[in-house]
């Protein structure tokens, strides 16, 4: 037991003295200290790839998000990131799946040169393409899987087989089957491969499906918002055939209403009972409200064609879920200025302006009042009513006040999830104040002392993924003003009009929009009449860009006796516009666009001819913020004489279209 003991001193005085240097020399004091800048990510020099046989590199690097650093990167180094090259890597292999090769495999190797800069190489092993010999449905419900044939038809027999197609397909059968009252139907996807893989046929079975309808919707939350008032939105009623879609509209439902936040309704499967083949499933509905009430204000300085610098002010005080009803009220107020000095209105707003005693000068105050009803008469049909007065507000040609006071009602209607309808019902009174009698006719005959009452109805349906940058999609608008007649009043027209966008890939990342917009106006009966305001103009940043905002067109003539508006745009009775433009993202958060504008305004229908249409060119830059697009375009009127020193620059946010 002593020798034991002698022993096991023996070696634990060895094995301190052995190990004491390792210790001191990674001790807390001597630990080796890693400067900041090895912590910093690798600047990426070059992206490679090892093994590509069939497609050409740099097809597969444009869809990379690991790009090599350029000269041009000066506000955002490109960085390595191992997440974004784990994304490539399955970025890769869905490329390749895509095209018939469902064996690829993808690994990255990474080489790190001098601690600041790395090299990034994705290795690729294609392996064997893969062609489609068929396709089949087993089990399921006939009518059912029909529905599907509209997704297989892009899957062709004799190509090589899109992998990702095909995996699709089989959640596009599930959802089929979720839809008709089916959310437990088990779809499963098999492959029955040649000996060689070369050839393949894509089976779908399905099994263990039983017939469901819908049960009780259990509200989780509790909040200011009355039950009745969230259930009214719901379309998953109880005994109804149950229904994915229906989830997703009841959502969208809530949503749209502006009193929620956050919605999430799904299926309590702990709640399904079958009775007599048929499943009954309870639902679970849980949700943040919004606050009831909001405040906003802003403030700031812009440019007007008739006031030069304006300042502008607003405030917003707002109830949208009145005693848990759902209407809401909301009160407004928008006051205007004129920045002059000494010398007349300000032509631009700088610093130095403020030494020169700036003045301002009221132009125009407005006060709103607008209430919601979200279901008149038990209908989904939300209405609202609102109504303005604008007291001694500035004409900027005559340099007379008026007031202005108008009542509108507006109607709107979800026909589905793109498409909506609108009817407006609005009437307005403006009175001159400091006008002779004997000429307030002439002013009448502008619109300037007036009645007016219309009807206008608009529908529209929107399909883009995006609504500040859509790359796919469309957008189309139709709307129909009634003037007048026998609404009484001193203006009397029909005016309709329609505009069609569409946003397509083009190729790689390159986006082509286009937009067809035509309009017309006919005045009624003999005593018809519209005003500038009424009828059509063209020209500027969102139409036909190298002309100045509204001057194409007809103009004031001395037959019209316009006074001081000889020559000013007096708007036409017929309009069409047509634009094209050609997008692509550029480098960090700058993208590039050309684009080409044509269209013109007509008095007369008979003016209309090929050589009228007036047609301008250019080249913009866009610098993308969470808000949308900021946009700098230069065009160039396209004439007999082109010169590129002829154009003009249009500065705005948001894309033309």
């Amino acid at each position: 037991m002593r020798g034991f003991r002698s022993t096991l001193i023996l070696i634990t005085s060895f094995s301190f003295i052995f190990f004491c240097p390792v210790f001191k020399a990674y001790g807390q004091d001597d630990m080796p200290v890693r400067k900041p800048s090895q912590y910093k990510r690798q600047v990426v020099e070059d992206v490679r790839l090892s093994g590509v046989r069939s497609f050409s590199t740099s097809e597969i690097k444009s869809l990379l998000l690991t790009k090599p650093n350029r000269w041009f990167n000066i506000f955002k180094k490109r960085r390595l990131s191992r997440s974004n090259v784990a994304a490539d890597i399955n970025t890769v292999e869905r490329f390749y799946e895509r095209r018939g090769y469902l064996f690829t495999a993808v690994r990255d190797s990474i080489i790190i040169k001098n601690e600041s800069k790395a090299i990034v190489i994705f290795i690729i092993n294609e392996g064997n393409r893969t062609y489609l010999t068929g396709i089949g449905v087993e089990g399921g419900i006939p009518e059912l899987n029909r529905k599907l044939d509209k997704t297989l038809k892009d899957l062709k027999p004799g190509e090589p087989l899109n992998g990702i197609l095909a995996r699709s397909a089989g959640f596009v059968l599930r959802d089929i089957y979720r839809d008709y009252g089916y959310p437990y139907a088990k779809i499963e996807r098999r492959y029955v491969f040649a000996d060689d893989t070369s050839s393949v046929r894509v089976i779908y079975a399905v099994g263990e499906f039983v017939y469901t309808v819908n049960g009780d919707v259990s509200l989780e939350s509790e909040g200011y918002t009355h039950p009745d008032v969230i259930r009214r939105e719901l379309t998953v009623k109880p005994g109804k055939m149950y229904s994915e879609k229906d989830i997703i509209e009841s959502e969208q439902r809530l949503y749209s209403s502006g009193l929620f936040k956050i919605i999430n309704l799904r299926k309590a499967d702990s709640t399904a009972v079958i009775s007599n083949d048929t499943c009954r499933v309870d639902f679970n509905l849980g949700y943040v409200e919004r606050k009831s009430y909001f405040v906003n204000a802003g403030v700031g300085v812009v440019r007007e064609e008739d006031f030069e610098v304006v300042l502008r002010g607003s405030a917003r005080l707002g109830y949208r879920n009145l005693f848990g009803t759902g209407r809401k009220v909301f009160i407004g107020f928008k006051p205007m200025f004129q920045l002059t000095d000494p010398e007349g209105p300000l032509k631009s707003f700088s610093w130095s302006a403020l030494g020169r005693k700036v003045e301002i000068r009221p132009i125009k105050s407005t006060f709103e009042l607008n209430y919601v009803e979200p279901w008149p008469f038990n209908l989904r049909v939300p209405t609202s009513f609102a109504f303005t007065y604008e007291p001694n507000t500035l004409n900027p040609i005559f340099e007379y006040r008026y007031d202005r006071s108008a009542a509108e009602l507006l109607l709107f209607r979800e026909l589905d999830r793109f498409t909506t309808a609108r009817l407006n019902i609005r009437t307005e009174y403006i009175d001159i104040k400091n006008v002779p009698e004997d000429q307030q006719e002439a002013f009448r005959q502008e619109g300037d002392n007036q009645i007016r009452r219309k009807i206008s109805l608009y529908g529209d349906r929107d399909t883009r993924d995006n609504l500040f940058v859509p790359q796919r999609g469309s957008y189309s608008y139709v709307g129909i003003d009634y003037v007048g007649d026998i609404l009484g009043g001193d203006f009397n027209y029909l005016k309709a009009q329609f505009s069609w966008g569409r946003y397509q890939i083009l190729a790689g990342q390159n986006i082509i929009a286009t937009r067809l917009w035509v309009g017309w106006l006919n005045d009624l009966g003999k005593e018809g009449r519209s005003s500038v305001e009424d009828r059509f103009l063209l020209g500027g940043a969102t139409t036909i860009r190298g002309y100045a905002e509204n001057t194409l067109g007809p103009v004031f003539t001395e037959a019209d006796d316009p006074g001081d508006k000889l020559g000013k745009p007096k708007g036409g009775r017929y309009m069409m516009l047509g634009n094209l433009e050609i997008r692509r993202p550029l480098f960090w958060r700058f993208g590039g666009t050309a684009f080409v504008d044509a269209g013109n305004t007509y008095w007369h229908f008979d003016h209309i001819t090929p050589l009228s249409i007036a047609f301008s060119s250019g080249l913009g830059l866009q610098f993308f913020t969470p808000i949308g697009p900021l946009r700098l375009d230069y065009a160039v009127r396209l004439k007999k004489e082109f010169d590129l020193s002829a154009g003009n620059i249009h500065l705005s946010i948001l894309y033309a279209f």
